[in-house]
């Protein structure tokens, strides 16, 4: 015991740099040894954003996410498309591509698990608790799937909320309204967008949070301020925005999916877990990725007018079904927060302790830190907002899993504290205590 305890105080005094670079080697190499054991870059079933991104490094066209060729998208969101696009067209569509995807996905959600230190260290989280959740995560990985199947921008999402509360923090803080900053973290809010269009709620909030928060600096400074970092957003989306006016003839802002979702999501078939969606035949009814009848649909009105019909379609039975709406809403929130995994009772039972520790952890960070605990609270409460709408995964709760994961590890670090405390007490004057 008292060994582990010497390894876990040298382990603090390491510099956040070499623990981030020990966290990464740790997580990258347990992901790269179960990607090889278990063959993942083997798996033949292509998703909307594999399909986008097949398209345009074989054709040139950005499109084409469903079960037959449909044209132009916006299904899926330009950021990590592009990016698979070029693992593609310099690796091929084989089996070199999807092991280079599948290896690109573990570093990045490695990079993730390395940022923990230094993310706590922004969000005004102690050392240990950083360190902590950064070992959770790179030697615990619950989510393996979500990490490193690249099917999804998923990892990403999740690097950028940790990006957005890092910079909020700091905004809110440090109150540095200089036009510099402004363009930087435009710059930055526009490239999270590219990546996560679901991200732009967020945004606006956000902005009109900190009109409080950077309040006595001046509220024209800071309308100057966000000004400024509004149009560097806009520049930052606009090709995407032009491009979708000449392509499908709409000038989407994010993406174009939200009706489809909504009526796949909502109807008499369905069900709040993704999984019992697909094993209940419900995409293969309702989704153009498995439905030819669909896809043929989206092809004859446009991706566009096809959304629209299907939006309406949702609102029409949401309207006529209003309990049943109510049922799979209240049943998506559970799912959310506390998904039931089917495959090991063990993985339930951890992640349900993370999010529960997760919660204690928030607590306690809204009482010492009033600024921090606002940018949390609203993250917790924006994000997951549309996926209480729309069926759910583990997909979909992975891009929090990484601030649960912080949250109870400051829950977990509070509770070992007061229990030093306790028993430094009944120990002889002179004893030293554990450094948590």
């Amino acid at each position: 015991m008292k060994s582990s305890v010497q390894l876990w105080q040298r382990l603090l005094e390491f510099p956040i740099w070499r623990l981030g670079l020990l966290l990464f080697l740790l997580a990258f190499c347990l992901r790269l040894g179960l990607l090889l054991a278990f063959h993942i870059y083997r798996d033949p079933f292509r998703g909307e954003l594999e399909r986008t991104a097949l398209s345009l490094a074989t054709t040139g066209v950005f499109g084409n996410p469903y079960k037959i060729p449909t044209g132009p998208t916006a299904h899926v969101a330009p950021g990590y498309t592009l990016i698979l696009a070029g693992i593609f067209r310099v690796f091929g569509t084989g089996t070199a591509g999807s092991v280079v995807q599948t290896v690109v996905a573990a570093a990045v959600s490695s990079l993730l698990w390395a940022l923990m230190p230094a993310i706590a260290n922004r969000l005004s989280v102690e050392k240990s608790a950083g360190v902590l959740a950064g070992l959770a995560g790179a030697l615990l990985p619950t989510r393996f799937l979500v990490e490193t199947d690249g099917k999804w921008e998923t990892p990403y999402t999740a690097l950028a909320l940790a990006l957005i509360a890092s910079l909020a923090v700091r905004l809110w803080k440090k109150h540095d309204l200089r036009a510099k900053q402004a363009v930087w973290q435009g710059f930055l809010w526009g490239l999270c967008l590219l990546f996560v269009p679901a991200l732009l709620d967020i945004f606006v909030i956000f902005l009109l949070a900190g009109l409080y928060f950077c309040r006595r600096s001046g509220m024209w400074r800071y309308v100057i301020f966000a000004g400024i970092e509004v149009l560097l957003v806009a520049m930052c989306l606009a090709p995407w925005v032009i491009r979708n006016y000449y392509a499908l003839g709409s000038p989407v802002i994010t993406r174009t999916n939200l009706g489809l979702e909504l009526r796949v999501s909502n109807n008499d078939e369905a069900s709040p877990d993704q999984r019992v969606n697909a094993i209940h035949a419900v995409f293969d009814h309702f989704h153009p990725l498995f439905s030819t009848r669909e896809a043929l649909r989206v092809r004859r009105l446009g991706e566009v007018a096809y959304n629209r019909w299907a939006r309406a379609q949702a609102r029409d039975w949401i309207r006529t079904h209003p309990k049943r709406f109510v049922e799979l809403c209240l049943g998506r929130m559970r799912c959310y927060w506390l998904y039931n995994d089917p495959t090991s009772r063990l993985k339930t039972l951890m992640l349900a302790t993370t999010v529960l520790l997760g919660f204690l952890g928030f607590v306690l960070m809204w009482k010492r830190d009033r600024i921090v605990g606002s940018a949390i609270a609203l993250i917790l409460l924006l994000y997951p907002l549309p996926n209480y709408l729309i069926h759910v995964g583990l997909r979909q709760e992975y891009p929090l899993h990484w601030l649960m994961t912080l949250l109870a590890a400051v829950a977990f670090v509070y509770a070992c504290k007061k229990m030093y405390f306790l028993m430094s007490l009944r120990k002889p004057a002179g004893q030293q205590q554990a450094n948590w």
